[in-house]
Order: C-alpha cells, then structure tokens, then sequence
C-alpha cells in the first residue's frame, strides 16, 4: 500500500471509527431513554392497579381475573397480584392456581428490599422476554403483597431496530460524504511525498535525480532543491569509490599473494583468485560466510581471529599437507580501522613461498653438490702433482702412472663441467629452444655409431630397431643426441660385461617413442623418483668407479621437456631398466606395432 492508500487508509479509520462510536453511544442512549421510559409506564400502571389489588386481597372476588385480563387488553400490560409469601392471587394472561410461586423473582425480591422492582428477563410461563415492574402494598407498616406489570420487549425492540437502522444509516451517509473530502486532502498532502520518493528511489538506483519539484513553494521545494545537490554529491562520490574500487580490485586480482579480507564478525568479504587457490575455495560461495566456514586451516583463522581480537598485526609461517606435496606459506594478519578508529576487520595476506624453499633447497644442495663433486679430482690432481714435484728422482714408470692418473682426473674434471654446461643450457631452454622438422633416425644412429665400440670394449649385444622410412620428429638434433647418448652411456655403463642392450625407435600415435633396455643392474623402486634429480647416484661409490657425474638423466629430463615431450623409467633391481623418451612428431602418425 502506499502513502496515498496509508493516508487515506487512517483519514477513514479515523471518520468511521468517530461516526461508529457516536452511532453506538446515540443507539445506547435511545435504548436507555426507551427502557426509562417504559419502565415509567409500568410503574404508573402498577399505581394504579394498587386500589384493585388491596380490594381483592381483603375479600377474594371471583371475576377478578376477567377485569385484569380486560385491562390487559385495553393496555396491552400484563397484570399479576402476589401475596407477600409468593402466592399469585390473580393474572390477566394465566390461572393464577397453575402459576409457580412468585417470592423469588427479581423483581419481587428487589421491590421487598428496596421499594420498586424492575427486571428484564424471558418468561417461563408466556415463553417471551418481557419487561417487569413490582409496587410492594403495605398494611399498617406491614408488608401485604406485591403488584406486578409487565410489557413484552417484542415491541420495544421493533421500535429500537428502526431507530438503529435510521441512526446507523444517517452515520453511514455522513461518513461516506466525509471519505471523499478525507481522500483529495490525503493525495493534495502526499502527492509530493510520492514525487521526492520516486526521485529519491532514482537516486538510490544511481540513475540521478527525476521530476524533482524544485519550484514548489515551502519547504517540498526547499527539499527538492535539498535532494538534487546530494544527488550532484553523490554522484561525484560514487565515482571516486567505484575508480578506486576498481583499482584496488584489478590490483588485487594481479596480485601473486592471496588475499583475504574479513569484517568484524570474520565473514569474508573479499577473496582474490591466489587465495582461492591457497585455501582452496570458491570466492563467489565464501563471501558473506564465516572464515571458518570457508578453510579448515585452522592457522588461518585464529590469526584472522587475533588481528581482530588484538588490534595488532599477526605473522606466522604455516604448513599445508597435499595430495602431492607439502606447501609452505607466509601468513600476516593486519587489522582494519574503521572512522571510529575502532577495528572493522582484518586482511590475511597469504605468500606461498613452496617453490622458493625448494629452489633454495635446491640451489643449496647443487652447491654443495657441484663444490663436493668437483673437490674430488681437483684434490687427486693436486696429490698427484705434489707427490711427482716433491719427488724429483721418482723413476719414469712411476711418474708416468702418476701423470695418467691425474690424466683421469682432468678427464673426470672435464667430463663435469661440461655435463654442468649442457644442465644448464636445458634448463635454460625449457619452453624456448628451436624446433625443427628433422627425421629422429640420424641423431639416434650418430649415437649408436659413436658409443658402439665402447659397448664392444665390455662385449655388451647392442642391437638396434629404427623404422626404415623417415621419422619426422619436432626437435633438435644435438639436444636428441643428447638425450640418446646418456641413455645409453648409462645403459653400457650399468650393464655388467657380456650384457644385452636394445635401442628402439619407432612411432607411438601423435610421439616419436626412443625407447633404451638393459638388462643391467636395475633400479630400486624407491630410487626411481628421483634418479632424475642432479647429482642423485644409485650407489655412489659405483658411479664414480664408472666416470659418472650424476647429471646425465637430469640433462635427459630437461631436454625432454624442452621438446614438448616427457621421460619415464621401468625397471627392477637384478632385472635391468627400460627408459622412455617421448617426442612430439612433426604431424599425427597411427601407432607402430
């Protein structure tokens, strides 16, 4: 309902609840000036029916009844006299022998206490509501009797309905005629009302200000005026707040760190996508929601918790468990102030730091790695010439083993730095290096050509399965000679003397599939994760006893995935391994058997 229907809604209680309230007090009044005035008649009838009364009680007459019942018919009043016990001496409508006895009815009883009786009450005996009035009769100060008369209401009543119906329908004509005055004046008051608040609905929609009355007199338009330069200022303050929420939103969103913001009863009210991420939640179903609700990172929501609390900035580094590995993230809770200066919130500002331990971590093992690795040969070589400069008579043959052996650890030395050199170039190459159309069949036959006499050196059967026509593959030659080389250097040096290695290319759907088998000393299946890793060995003294630097299979991984491709590894200790080299053909190709 509006205000126009409010207004008038209150003008019309307010009308029908007056012409009601004086309609009920005129039909109260005319009812009771009614029942006064018959109650006046009955007492004047019983007056004078009080002679008749005492004539008949001293001596009983016998056409008594007929007299009653004639007035009664001349007067339309009922007739009763009653002994001062009760007993009904005659009536103008009943047998006065077959009447009850009267010393109880209330008339009677208040008439022997007071005087005069009156009642209104239905009748057993003529089964009509009637009204009644009762004279006491005295004899010498001694009560002797009563005299009763009574008119029925049936009449009473009738002439009470006409007058209620005339009285209620004069009320009614009055208050409708008073309605439609009620309804101009009610839509006169508030049809400005509802102009400002459209023009103020219009504001709140940020649509500006419409049909304001500026020109109305007092003070609707003195309030018109009011409202169209808060529309002007609020206009300008909407933009300010919507540039800079932007800002703050696109800054936000670019942001590495993630980012959450809560108020004072800790419901989120913002979620970038790196704390999506971090808590692993959807910004859109976490707003509005309790923090707790949203993570079950209990760190998260206890710092949130005591920025709140506090007032104070809160850091800790926290742990979270995942199904593939364990993240390691930077907390710092701060509060918000509000205009108050009171605390309104708090922003939790999350860094996942995972990759950064793990590049330390890494770079600090292949430091220590690469500084262990290439202490070795530099300190045998130091040794060795120490020992031939500190020996100047030392006979030629042993000066010779001497200078061969420092010969290996230069050779160890530089077979070192290269492989670091080559590490390096992969790793700096995933995703950028050059690929080309070339067929995959000459890379992998320069290799098996090169290394073929050092597999012979420990009578290894090195067989090889190329396909006969082109394989054309996306990649780089000397990066897949590379990966062919150390696959099966490694396979010829891990494969004990009299050993079988295989050497397979061939097409498998959309890759070419460079496929290296030994059947050599095998891989434990807990080394198998990380035999990929630089500077991981198997067993440690071996390699070095086989030349090995630890970097082949990482240099195979890198360069692997720089070509768009991948590497896996089956093997079994005792067993022998079988290494897989997928590599991105130049166009689809159906699987060879």
């Amino acid at each position: 309902m509006g205000l126009l229907g409010r207004v008038w809604a209150v003008c019309a209680f307010l009308i029908l609840g007056t012409a009601g309230a004086v309609g009920w007090l005129v039909d109260r009044r005319i009812e009771r000036d009614l029942l006064d005035e018959i109650e006046q008649s009955l007492r004047a009838r019983a007056a004078l029916l009080a002679p008749l009364a005492w004539s008949s009680m001293e001596t009983p007459d016998a056409g008594l009844h007929e007299r009653l019942t004639a007035l009664d018919r001349e007067t339309g009043t009922r007739l009763t006299i009653v002994r001062e016990d009760g007993s009904v001496v005659a009536d103008s409508r009943e047998d006065a022998a077959l009447m009850e006895n009267h010393r109880d009815r209330p008339e009677i009883a208040q008439a022997r206490d007071e005087g005069f009786g009156i009642s209104l009450r239905h009748s057993r005996t003529v089964r009509e509501r009637m009204m009644y009035a009762a004279l006491p009769l005295w004899r010498d100060g001694a009560l002797a009797g009563f005299v009763r008369t009574a008119l029925p209401l049936h009449s009473i009543d009738a002439r009470r309905s006409h007058i209620r119906r005339a009285v209620w329908t004069g009320t009614a004509f009055a208050a409708l005629a008073a309605l439609l005055p009620a309804f101009l004046l009610a839509r006169r008051v508030t049809g400005p009302a509802r102009t400002m608040t459209r023009a103020a609905q219009s504001i709140a929609r940020g649509e500006g200000a419409r049909d304001l009355p500026l020109d109305a007199p007092g003070e609707i338009g003195a309030l018109a005026r009011a409202l169209r330069d808060m529309d002007g200022e609020l206009q300008t303050r909407m933009r300010t707040l919507s540039s800079e929420r932007n800002q703050l939103r696109d800054v936000f969103s670019g942001m590495t760190e993630g980012i959450v913001a809560i108020d004072r009863d800790e419901k989120v009210t913002h979620l970038n996508a790196a704390a999506e991420r971090s808590l692993q939640a959807s910004a859109a179903e976490a707003k509005g929601r309790p923090l707790w609700e949203v993570t079950r990172l209990r760190e998260v929501c206890d710092a949130a918790a005591r920025a709140l609390r506090d007032g104070a900035p809160i850091a800790a580094q926290i742990r979270i468990s995942g199904p593939s590995r364990e993240r390691t993230i930077d907390l710092r809770a701060v509060p918000l102030r509000g205009a108050d200066g009171t605390t309104s919130g708090a922003v939790v500002v999350l860094d996942d730091v995972t990759e950064l331990r793990r590049l330390e971590t890494v770079r600090r093992d292949f430091v220590a790695n690469v500084s262990h690795e290439i202490k070795t040969p530099v300190t045998a070589l130091r040794g060795t010439v120490e020992t031939i400069l500190d020996d100047p008579a030392m006979p030629p043959e042993r000066q010779r083993r001497f200078l061969e052996r420092a010969k290996e650890q230069a050779l160890r030395l530089t077979a070192l730095v290269t492989d670091l050199l080559a590490l390096a170039r992969a790793e700096s190459a995933t995703g950028e290096i050059a690929r080309v159309p070339l067929d995959a069949r000459s890379p992998v036959q320069e290799t098996l050509d090169a290394l073929r006499a050092e597999a012979e050196g420990k009578r290894h059967a090195l067989t090889a399965d190329l396909p006969p026509s082109p394989l054309a593959v996306l990649a780089e030659g000397e990066a897949l000679r590379q990966i062919a080389g150390n696959l099966l250097d490694n396979a010829i040096k891990y494969t004990p003397e009299g050993g079988s290695i295989r050497v397979r290319l061939a097409a498998d759907g959309n890759h070419a599939l460079l496929e290296v088998s030994d059947n050599g000393i095998g891989i434990e299946p807990r080394d198998q994760e990380r035999i990929f890793e630089r500077f991981y060995r198997v067993d440690k003294s071996r390699g070095r006893d086989t030349g090995g630097t630890g970097l082949g299979l990482s240099i195979v991984r890198h360069l692997a995935l720089a070509l768009g491709g991948e590497v896996s590894v089956e093997s079994a200790p005792g067993r022998g391994s079988v290494f897989r080299v997928r590599i991105p053909l130049e166009a689809p190709s159906a699987p060879v058997p």
